[in-house]
């Protein structure tokens, strides 16, 4: 596939566009359930440890320019290996996203679409993440910028108009269930910052190798922001927050909304708002799912892009029930994620360095003893 390059602020709006839709599917929900009234500080000490793990990444990423994890692998491990990971890339990708889907799909129509079949709310998202791909990463990208700013703004808009509401003391103890619970178990709370997945793979379509640190520690910094904004509403203003997993939490928060007596209930135009992030996740997450399969089959671009939609298509309609989709959430993605990302990955980055490390030597070696 085309890897034309593509410019910074876009990249930034396509990485922050993946993972800012987790909070709109009720990541900060998972979080406060976890930790409860310690979220908030269990955050910024996983916050801390996702930011030094990117910092060591972005360290091995600069001794491979331009290249993903994927083609890193097939250096470190071979083609064999290369070959597996890209299979695994493409199954993480479109199970998330299969799973994004349903769970938007579900709010819908309990919020909306009762008397529409759950089938045609998922196929139209399928087709036009599939639409979105034919067009191509340039033109996700556009979209990205354009709707990423108004989804910022509507986040700090609900922020802003539920504070007046706010009870500080919901965040008492400061240590919830324990410094055990904050500190140590809590640190699984990391896969909040998963998404971040997403970087590597536009790699290759930084126009400068160098920037990839600073649109990384950017894209971090403002999920983070977002996510705790995202946290401190939920977690002072509804005092049983766990219990609304049925429903979008931060729906919850837009009905809170309205200005005076005049304009009231514009929960729907924040729906909407959401609808296009979600497009945009699934469109990028689409992309690279393709862009993975073509490192291992060079199949055409549209015929791809069918037959992964009906995959996806038939991912959304796994799960059997709510029950199943919260399962998925907070323990299937926690801890695979977590496994995936947090280890699997590092441990490819890893080797990758001290194998090129060795080779530097051994180049070095040969040279002195010519």
């Amino acid at each position: 596939m085309n890897n034309s390059k593509i410019g910074n602020i876009q990249i930034t709006a396509m990485i922050i566009t993946v993972m800012i839709s987790h909070i709109i599917l009720n990541m900060p929900t998972h979080l406060i359930a976890t930790s409860g009234s310690a979220t908030i500080l269990n955050l910024i000490y996983v916050f801390i440890i996702a930011l030094a793990i990117f910092y060591f990444a972005c360290k091995i990423f600069e001794m491979f320019p331009g290249k993903d994890i994927i083609d890193i692998c097939g250096f470190a491990f071979g083609n064999t290996c290369k070959n597996i990971l890209s299979i695994a890339v493409c199954v993480y990708f479109l199970t998330i996203s299969g799973f994004v889907i349903r769970t938007f799909a579900e709010s819908l129509t309990i919020i909306y679409f009762e008397n529409i079949d759950i089938k045609i709310v998922i196929m139209t998202f399928v087709i036009i993440t599939a639409i979105m791909n034919i067009l191509g990463l340039k033109s996700i990208s556009r979209v990205s910028l354009i709707t990423l700013p108004i989804i910022l703004i509507a986040f700090i808009f609900i922020f802003i108009s539920s504070s007046s509401n706010f009870v500080p003391q919901r965040a008492l103890p400061p240590l919830g269930y324990g410094a055990y619970n904050t500190f140590v178990s809590g640190i699984s709370n990391i896969f909040a910052f998963a998404s971040i997945f997403i970087a590597p793979f536009l790699l290759p379509y930084i126009k400068n190798p160098k920037d990839f640190k600073k649109i990384g520690f950017s894209s971090l910094l403002i999920y983070f922001v977002y996510l705790l904004l995202g946290i401190i509403a939920l977690l002072f203003l509804i005092p049983s927050i766990t219990s609304i997993s049925n429903t979008l939490s931060i729906y919850i928060l837009s009905r809170r909304v309205n200005f005076g007596n005049f304009i009231q209930r514009i929960d729907s135009l924040f729906i909407l708002i959401w609808v296009m992030s979600i497009f945009n996740y699934l469109a990028i997450t689409m992309h690279f799912t393709l862009e993975s399969f073509n490192k291992i089959s060079k199949v055409d671009k549209k015929t791809a892009i069918s037959f992964f939609s009906i995959i996806l298509f038939i991912i959304c309609l796994l799960p059997q029930n709510i029950a199943d989709i919260s399962f998925f959430e907070s323990t299937i993605y926690k801890y695979v994620s977590i496994i995936f990302v947090f280890f699997i990955s590092m441990f490819i980055l890893v080797y990758a360095y001290f194998k090129k490390k060795k080779q530097k030597k051994g180049v070095s070696d040969a040279e002195q003893d010519y």
